[in-house]
Parts: structure tokens; sequence; C-alpha cells
């Protein structure tokens, strides 16, 4: 091969390199415009046990977004939930019927916090697929993302 052809190469693939961005920095949005989902990521997960799904959502609108439901195939049970910790410093996990986005606000679902709890995987959470999660909105809009899944003890797409 000619020093040419592997510069030509090498200059290719740098180009396409920077010109796709990872999954997990794609921005998604509704239809209509009113949301815009960022930064989605799942941590692997075994077939049968429990997975997680992170996310931020901004909402554009000058009025209050709220998400009522969040649904895939892999798993039995999908819900939004909640971890707090109480003042005795033990940390509680409850399902929320929704989450109210206020205007010009980002919700961040992550670890410790938001997150949608997907209870008894029909397939494990391998690291490097991603999966469909569909987002419901109480306006009646409804957006499909893509989780990309990162390695199991994962804190986040940066690491």
């Amino acid at each position: 091969m000619s020093k040419t052809f592997l510069s030509k190469l090498g200059c290719s693939a740098l180009v396409a390199t920077l010109l796709i961005p990872p999954a997990h920095a794609t921005a998604q949005q509704t239809a209509d415009g009113d949301a815009v989902v960022e930064n989605a990521w799942a941590p692997a997960a075994e077939q049968g046990g429990v997975g997680t799904a992170y996310f931020s959502v901004r909402n554009t609108t000058p009025e209050p977004l709220r998400l009522i439901d969040a649904r895939t195939d892999l798993a039995s049970i999908v819900a939004l939930h909640k971890t707090e910790v109480d003042t005795k410093g033990v940390a509680r996990m409850s399902a929320l019927p929704t989450a109210t986005i206020e205007p010009g606000v980002t919700l961040t679902l992550e670890p410790g916090g938001f997150h949608v709890m997907m209870i008894d995987l029909e397939k494990p959470l391998l690291e490097g697929q991603s999966f469909p999660l569909r987002l419901k909105f109480y306006d009646m809009d409804e957006l499909t993302i893509e989780v990309p899944i990162l390695g199991a003890t994962a804190r986040g797409p940066g690491g």
C-alpha cells in the first residue's frame, strides 16, 4: 500500500471519528420540541435482575412539563423512581407517578436520585449494546430514546 493511500485512510478515519458523536451525547426531542433528552445511559445488569436508566430532560416550554411514564420491552415492570435519604442516613426508593419539570429547567436522572427502574429484566443489559426506552409526557407527547449500556460500575457517560 502506498503512503498516500494510508495517509488518506488515516485522515478519513479521524474525520469520521470526529463527526460521529458517542451515542450517549446525542440529544433527542419530542416532535413538538417541548422536551429535549440528553446523556442517556444505563449500567450493565443481569437477566432476571433490576436495571436502571438515566438521562437529562430539558423543558423548552413556558409551561411545566410532566414526565408520566417510561416503558421498555426488556423488563416486566418499568417505573419512575426516586431515591431519598432519611434523617438517619438510610436510603429509600419510591415510585413516582410523575416528574414535573419547570419551564427552562433540566431534570437530571442519576444514581442516588431520580431514575427509571426496570424490574425483572427479560434479557441482560450488556455493555456496549443499547435499548429503546419510550418516554411519555402528560401532553400526550411520546419519545423513544436509545439508551447505551455502559459497564456495571459506571457512574455516567463520563465514567
